[in-house]
């Protein structure tokens, strides 16, 4: 009987230390459970919102990639409309020269067929300008004389002017070489200026200029005479 008492007391012991045992094991376990759950959530808060290789984060960049790629086609069809703008202007500019060179070249035309008599022998009346003189009521008469290219032989030319206009309620001519006193015989080839500084008398109201060139013969040249009116309004310069 004392045997079996002592070997239910061995029992009960060792059933003591196997539950001390459980108890430590399942107390370990718990705290390791814990630990890893504590630190499963610090590394989610210190961990990106999204990972670049999770959907969230693809997608992410994909809405980047394709606000970028709005952007620079945005971009690139601003240049193409200011290059393509820049081009058109340039284009314009083109054919309006190209066109004023034409309209050059008609009024050119039709002024030699409005004004025929204006060349004799290779000499042309190429313009004629009133301006402005040095001394108070002194204006200045310039004639501009051309040769045809074909012309190459030096040429002797006199150069005179009458000047049309009103004085005392009647037509009035006065000469330039009276005024003046003076012939204008001129050599030239190719083109020549003529300034002639004139006073005309008070009371006179010019209105028209009367332009006379003479072609004095010579060797392989006819000779004749060119003459050509020109209104005021037409030659005077601003300001005069």
């Amino acid at each position: 009987m004392l045997n079996y008492h002592r070997l239910l007391d061995k029992l009960k012991v060792i059933e003591r230390k196997k539950r001390t045992s459980s108890t430590y094991l399942i107390t370990l376990v718990l705290i390791a459970f814990i630990t890893g759950a504590l630190c499963h959530q610090i590394w989610l808060s210190f961990a990106p919102e999204a990972a670049p290789n999770s959907e969230s984060g693809k997608r992410k960049l994909i809405l980047e990639l394709d606000l970028q790629a709005k952007t620079l086609a945005s971009r690139n069809l601003a240049l193409t409309i200011e290059q393509e703008a820049n081009k058109n202007l340039q284009q314009m500019f083109s054919d309006q020269l190209i066109h004023q060179k034409s309209l050059e070249k008609e009024l050119s035309f039709y002024r030699s067929l409005m004004v025929p008599d204006a060349e004799v022998e290779g000499v042309m009346i190429h313009g004629v300008e009133l301006n402005r003189g040095m001394l108070p009521g002194q204006q200045q008469l310039r004639v501009i004389l051309t040769q045809q290219q074909k012309r190459q032989a030096k040429l002797t030319v006199t150069v005179d002017a009458d000047f049309i206009g009103i004085q005392n309620d009647q037509v009035s001519e006065l000469n330039l070489t009276k005024l003046t006193d003076k012939k204008y015989n001129i050599d030239f080839k190719y083109f020549h200026i003529m300034d002639v500084d004139v006073t005309l008398p008070d009371g006179f109201t010019l209105q028209r200029i009367n332009v006379k060139v003479k072609v004095k013969p010579a060797r392989g040249i006819k000779g004749g005479e060119v003459e050509q009116v020109y209104n005021i309004e037409d030659i005077i310069a601003t300001g005069t």
